[in-house]
This record gives C-alpha cells, sequence and structure tokens, in this order.
C-alpha cells in the first residue's frame, strides 16, 4: 500500500545507530518494500522534526543520508522526493565503469617541486634503470605499499606498470613459450602476451585465486618456467589471495623452478595486505608496482622489484624498449613519495573506494563478488546475458563496463562483467550508472542470449 505524504512516518528501529540514520534506513526500507514509491514526496522536514520530536535539523541530516544512499532527491521550493525506479532512469552522457581507476584530483606540485623535477632536463640523458635517488624512493614505495623492504640497487624505473610488466615477461620468456596465468587476467596481459609471441595458458581459479594442485600439473604438463598472478585485488575479480594460498602458490613455484611475476598494482588500496609472494619466495619473485592507479592515470611511474639474477635481463630490456623513464615524472614521483604526499593521496583513495564500494554493494547486492576493498566489482549474470551482450545493452544506455571476454584466456568466458565503481567522476555519477546496470540485470528479454 503506498502512503500519502500526510500519512508517511518513518518506524524507526531500536538500534544505537543515530536517530538520522535510523530515518534514512527507514526510508530504504519503505521503498524496497513498496510502502514508498518513486515520486512519492516525503514530508517537510519542519513537519516530521514535530512528528517525531526532533529538530528540523536532524531531519536534513536524514534526508542528505537517504539522497547519498540514492534514494531520494530534493527540488529546491518543492521539497524532498522519492528517485525515479531504475527502469526510468537516463543520462545525458556516457560514464566510465570499463576503466580501472579511482578519479580523484590530484594536487598541484609547488613551485619547488617543479623547479626540482625540471632541473633533471639539464642533466643529458637519464640513467637507464633510474637514477640512485629515483631507484630509492621505488624502494621506498615498495615498502610502504606492501611492508616488505627492497635493495633500491634491485629497483628499475619503468614507465609506468604496463611497462614494468612487459619487461618482466620479455626478460623471463622467449616466442613461443607458455606463461601460466589465472583463468581470468589483466587484459594488458593478454596484449603482451600477444606481442611477445607467447602463450598464457588459463589455471583454475576458486575465491583464493589459483588453484595449487592446478599449478602444479600445469608445471608438469606444460614445462613452462613463468607463472603471472595478481594476489592482491586480482584484476577483474577483485580475490585478495590469503597468506596460506601464497605460500601454497611459492612452494609449488619451488617445486618446479617458476619464476613468479607478481602484479601489485592496486595493493596500495588494502592497508594490511597479507605479505606479498615477494616476500615468501624473494629468489623467484619478480614485483611490479606503480603509481598510476595510487596517484593518476598520468603519472606513468611503475618500480620493478626484482631477484638480482633476473636485473641484468630486465635492464637490456628496458634499454631496448625505451633506453630510460622519463626523470621529470621519475623526480616529481620520488618528492612525493618522500615527502607523503604519495602516501596520502592513496589513504584518500582508500576512503573513496570504501565508500563507493557500500554504495555499489547495496545497488548490486550479491553480484557483485569482488572483495571490499577493490575498485572493480566482478558482477555475475544472470543466464539470460552473456557477458558480451550485457556490455553492449549498458553501451547503449551510455554506461561502459568491461566484458569478461576481455579478460579471460581462453576459449571459457565467465558470464560476468568488471564494473569500474573508481572510474565516475562523481559518487552520484556511479550510483545512477550502478542503478542502469541493476536494471538491465532485472529485466527479461525473451531476445537476449
Amino acid at each position: 500500500m503506498t502512503l500519502s505524504t500526510s500519512l508517511w512516518s518513518p518506524r524507526l528501529q531500536n538500534t544505537p545507530d543515530p536517530i538520522y540514520v535510523r530515518i534514512a534506513n527507514a526510508v530504504e526500507r519503505d521503498v524496497q518494500t513498496g510502502i514508498l514509491v518513486a515520486g512519492s514526496q516525503l514530508p517537510t522536514h519542519r513537519r516530521l522534526a514535530h512528528d517525531l520530536g526532533i529538530t528540523p535539523v536532524t531531519v536534513t541530516r536524514a534526508y542528505a543520508e537517504a539522497a547519498r544512499r540514492g534514494l531520494v532527491e530534493s527540488a529546491t521550493g518543492r521539497g524532498t522526493f522519492v528517485r525515479t525506479s531504475r527502469r526510468e532512469i537516463v543520462i545525458a552522457h556516457d560514464v566510465d565503469m570499463a576503466t580501472n581507476m579511482v578519479t580523484i584530483p590530484i594536487p598541484t606540485p609547488t613551485t619547488a617541486t617543479l623547479l626540482r623535477a625540471a632541473a633533471t632536463m639539464t642533466t643529458g640523458y637519464g640513467v637507464g634503470p633510474g637514477s640512485e635517488r629515483h631507484r630509492s624512493a621505488g624502494a621506498a614505495w615498495v615498502a610502504q605499499t606492501t611492508g616488505r623492504r627492497s635493495d633500491p640497487s634491485r629497483i628499475i624505473v619503468t614507465a609506468g606498470t604496463q611497462h614494468a610488466l612487459f619487461l618482466a615477461l620479455a626478460a623471463t620468456t622467449k616466442p613461443g613459450d607458455v606463461v601460466l596465468s589465472d583463468n581470468v587476467t589483466y587484459h594488458g596481459a593478454k596484449a603482451v602476451a600477444a606481442l611477445l609471441h607467447i602463450r598464457l595458458e588459463p589455471l583454475p581459479m576458486d575465491r583464493f585465486g589459483i588453484l595449487p594442485d592446478a599449478l602444479e600439473r600445469a608445471a608438469r604438463a606444460r614445462n613452462a618456467r613463468v607463472v603471472y598472478t595478481i594476489p592482491t585485488l586480482q584484476n577483474p575479480t577483485g580475490i585478495v589471495m590469503p597468506e596460506k594460498r601464497r605460500r601454497e602458490i611459492a612452494a609449488a613455484a619451488e617445486q618446479h623452478g617458476l619464476t613468479i611475476i607478481e602484479d601489485d598494482v592496486c595493493g596500495f588500496l588494502v592497508p594490511d595486505p597479507p605479505p606479498p609472494i615477494a616476500a615468501i619466495a624473494p629468489d623467484r619473485t619478480i614485483f611490479i608496482t606503480g603509481l598510476g592507479k595510487a596517484i593518476a592515470g598520468p603519472m606513468r611511474i611503475g618500480y620493478v622489484s626484482a631477484p638480482e639474477s633476473w636485473i641484468p635481463r630486465l635492464q637490456s630490456s628496458h634499454a631496448a624498449s625505451i633506453l630510460f623513464a622519463s626523470p621529470i615524472l621519475a623526480e616529481l614521483a620520488a618528492t612525493w613519495i618522500e615527502d607523503g604526499t604519495a602516501s596520502r593521496m592513496a589513504a584518500t583513495r582508500r576512503d573513496e573506494i570504501v565508500l563507493r564500494g557500500r554504495i555499489a554493494r547495496r545497488i548490486l547486492g550479491k553480484r557483485a563478488t569482488a572483495d571490499v576493498r577493490s575498485s572493480h566489482l566482478w558482477v555475475e549474470l544472470p543466464k539470460r546475458w552473456t557477458a558480451d551482450s550485457f556490455a553492449e545493452e549498458a553501451r547503449r544506455r551510455r554506461v561502459r563496463v568491461a566484458s569478461a571476454s576481455s579478460f579471460a584466456v581462453g576459449d571459457d568466458v565467465p558470464r560476468a562483467v568488471r564494473v569500474s565503481i573508481g572510474a565516475p567522476a562523481t559518487v552520484g555519477e556511479m550510483e545512477t550508472a550502478l542503478n542502469i546496470l541493476a536494471a538491465i540485470d532485472e529485466e527479461r528479454s525473451e531476445t537476449v542470449v
């Protein structure tokens, strides 16, 4: 039954939450049960305050919280209304939820920082793997994001983490080699493998990551020498591999003589991660990280931390590909790592993703299976959708998501899409786009297979 504005009054539950949160909870409950329908006008602030014996300021906070959850919207001079149903939502421009990033403005570098960075232009060619200062900053960033100390002499400064991955695969393989990987993995790794004429061999996964038994079987059967994996916030599934599984993977690699390429591009989003595989198996793990996700995409500075035995080949691949990373960007990165700016920006992004993740899971529910700290969600689809058909329907409604076909290694494509909650410019834009995705998911269409 739908109640008129004059009759609706929230049924407040007896919880320790502040009263404004309990009012917002009541709005959400009544929207979900159909007591409040799209377009219903809520009581005025003064009227509800009088009915509940509270101040209008408290009602204002309650309505603001309900709006933050995407339940209501206010129109100046008209009042507060329950938002339009998902099926009726339209947007005026494309919303990117395909790019895995966290959209937060970066601070403007100080004049002193810019002058210091510009001074690197007067020093001639850069140093191949990076200057001592820039490599030390990279070692510090590895330590800050993983808790693992790294020797600066075993750091190579790269032009972003994609370049770092290219170096790692180029140094450890030759054309025709097989590299073992998660059965869905970062599409950039697939692109590098194709460029280097190597073949990715998929390994089955569970909710903890690669299955160790499958890794051992594949290592024996395929005569593989390298395994590529993303243990922390795996791309695209958002899994965080627990320490026990990491140790099992390290043990399997040791037994079969595998080199591990560990991609930690989003590890900064987990403030208390399990130890990296590189800390468990330091003599056979090439570790990749960088600043593009933590600070901003244009900050194309990455870091490779590798066993000493691999450094010469990594440096050769580095020289053959770009000679050296931009000393200007490397200097800016070093300054921000040293003065704490990079850590503060990473913390801001963590907080933003936690907020967005709560909202996203309220809208998408259990369909979103990624870790709560992930900037991207892995959304499993009902049988009436394929990954590509869902992505195409979302694109038609001006929301871009990434189909599982972009990440599948081999022909087995999961019925899922990756949804990057960090990419939209604002939380409100993200909410609108997620409601469109939820509406698509709920619709039944006999024409979609």
